[in-house]
């Protein structure tokens, strides 16, 4: 089920094929590495410079899936008895089913949708509803904000989240959003060069290459000159920022910035920080924090990959910021993992993938973002083959001086600073 061969399609797009007989159903993703990060809100496209708020690439993705050239897809695939979803990351953007009949002809009309658009001024104006509730949604959402709050701390040369902390905006942005605005990016972004696509099932190899590389003859190539600014990723804007608002939940965040060593991958940094995460789920340092009435709740954590760079993120709920933050930072930096710890933090881990992966298709979900960062390489092979002197010189990388902290005093529907 983990193991995926990369095939590259005659106009150049990848694909991802996992051939697993025991599946009684197909899965199939059309992914764009294009999604809700800040990175993406000011680019040159043909020559002309364009400059766009939060909350676009989440339209883009709606208004394909429900206003396509057939119309709503996701109602479509129902139709056929087959599960439909979209959702936008922060850097990728995925559409996705998986049904048992009528794959082929599914296949066909997703790439078709996403790649020969239709929507129009009163198709956007027919989502902005949806959407605005879904921002509304997020805004009240105090991990959400916290998330984003930290995220705009740890990056001074952009922003990664808006002034809303939310990826897909507020109710007011979404509102600003233009026709013409959303053709833009799409046309900036959704290039060939960006696309890949992810199949899984009880399929042939050759015919669904054959079937894609047929679809793809009808179809445009898409080409972009895209041109994005160069971004200043390393500088950290504030240490310390605070949302005020009016609910009474003192919320604290840490967040850390690991920028990667020229001498580790980007995934043995992920895999290194993991660790190191998983090692202090009810530690005994954790433990004595909580029973010295330093947070009550650990309330989330968090990773994000960024350019080279992986954002660690931890929200607690606690009336003891000052203390808490130094406390974790001190514990943070002289973590001393030893090999019996590891072995069974790596084995911990190997096992949570391999329960994931009984759900074979609530796991196939995540799996575009997991090719994202691996290429295709099985995430349990990668685990295994980096050893404890590995981990340790990965571990001995890492910087804990290059954090910030965030803090929600009291939060209301309305977010300001």
């Amino acid at each position: 089920m983990n193991k995926f061969k990369k095939i590259i399609l005659n106009n150049g797009i990848p694909l991802y094929l996992c051939v697993d007989p025991s599946m009684k159903r197909t899965y199939v993703s059309y992914n764009v590495n294009y999604g809700s990060s800040g990175e993406w809100f000011n680019f040159n496209n043909e020559g002309k410079d364009y400059s766009v708020i939060s909350g676009y690439a989440h339209y883009i993705e709606h208004l394909l899936g429900e206003h396509g050239k057939y119309g709503c897809m996701y109602n479509n695939f129902d139709q056929r008895f087959q599960r439909a979803n979209a959702y936008t990351a922060m850097n990728l953007t995925s559409y996705h089913f998986n049904g048992r009949d009528e794959i082929e002809k599914s296949i066909k009309e997703l790439i078709e949708t996403i790649d020969t658009p239709v929507f129009d001024d009163k198709d956007v104006d027919a989502t902005r509803h949806a959407i605005e509730e879904e921002s509304s949604s997020l805004v009240d959402d105090t991990d959400n904000v916290l998330t984003g709050l930290i995220e705009r701390n740890l990056y001074g040369g952009f922003n990664l989240f808006d002034e809303t902390y939310s990826p897909i905006g507020n109710r007011e942005t979404t509102k600003q959003i233009t026709t013409q605005g959303l053709y833009d990016c799409y046309n900036a972004f959704y290039s060939d060069d960006k696309k890949f696509i992810v199949i899984a099932g009880n399929v042939e190899e050759e015919r669904i290459v054959d079937l894609l590389n047929n679809i793809y003859t009808n179809i445009k190539p898409h080409k972009s000159s895209l041109v994005l600014p160069e971004l200043d990723y390393e500088s950290i804007r504030s240490r310390d920022e605070v949302i005020h608002g009016d609910l009474d939940i003192p919320k604290v965040g840490l967040g850390i910035k690991f920028e990667k060593d020229p001498s580790v991958s980007a995934n043995e940094l992920y895999y290194a920080a993991y660790i190191l995460r998983n090692s202090l789920n009810d530690s005994s340092e954790m433990r004595a924090l909580k029973n010295d009435k330093l947070y009550d709740v650990f309330v989330s954590s968090y990773f994000n990959n960024v350019n080279d760079n992986l954002d660690f993120l931890m929200g607690f709920v606690s009336n003891e910021k000052e203390k808490l933050v130094d406390s974790l930072l001190e514990i943070l930096s002289k973590k001393d993992i030893s090999k019996e710890e590891y072995e069974l933090a790596k084995k911990s881990i190997i096992a949570a993938e391999l329960r994931s992966m009984d759900n074979k298709y609530g796991y196939l979900k995540n799996i575009p973002e997991k090719i994202k960062r691996t290429d295709g390489q099985s995430v349990i092979d990668l685990y295994q083959s980096i050893d404890y002197d590995r981990f340790q010189e990965t571990l001995s990388t890492l910087d804990f001086d290059n954090y910030t902290v965030g803090e929600i005093k009291r939060l209301s529907k309305k977010v300001s600073d």
